[in-house]
């Protein structure tokens, strides 16, 4: 599956666009493009997330006086 084309879909809010796709491209059924699809929100998210995550001791953690 082309995961850029995806990612531009899912990104512009284009879910039932991006779930056709899946569809077409798998021959699978709705139900299974809705996981494959939350799935793949699920990996952005996290991959997203990972970058930004901080211990409590970086600069501007809870312990951080001003």
């Amino acid at each position: 599956m082309d995961n850029q084309n995806l990612d531009e879909l899912s990104g512009a809010g284009r879910n039932i666009q991006a779930l056709a796709m899946i569809h077409e491209q798998f021959g699978c059924s709705l139900r299974e493009a809705i996981d494959v699809l939350s799935e793949h929100h699920s990996r952005l998210r996290s991959e997203r997330e990972q970058p930004n995550q901080r211990s409590s001791t970086d600069d501007d953690g809870p312990g951080h006086q001003v």
